[in-house]
């Protein structure tokens, strides 16, 4: 009789992908960023486009600091509504 061999059970192949294993690069591409931040792409190539995020490029791939991506986050995500001043009806002054 045959003998079967030992059954493996499969194991997941990593896609070595930094985002996944916490261990964040230096320099982050266009692709890790948008995941990331979990935007499109577009919008990531916009703000590179408008100065709003350094970035460095190398042969047509474009790359920016981990460093700089904090701060364009943390920027983004400000608060940067102000409350709107105008004109309060004289019998509502008080509540102003």
């Amino acid at each position: 009789m045959r003998q079967r061999p030992e059954e493996r059970t499969p194991q997941r192949v990593s896609d070595s992908n930094p985002l996944d294993t916490g261990m964040l690069p230096r320099w982050l591409s266009v692709n890790q960023i948008r995941q990331m931040q979990r935007c499109r792409r577009e919008t990531v190539k916009a703000a590179m486009d408008r100065g709003e995020l350094p970035f460095e490029q190398r042969g047509n791939i474009r790359y920016a600091r981990l460093s700089d991506v904090i701060r364009w986050e943390e920027r983004r995500l400000a608060s940067e509504v102000e409350p709107v001043r105008g004109i309060v009806h004289p019998n509502l002054e008080e509540f102003a």
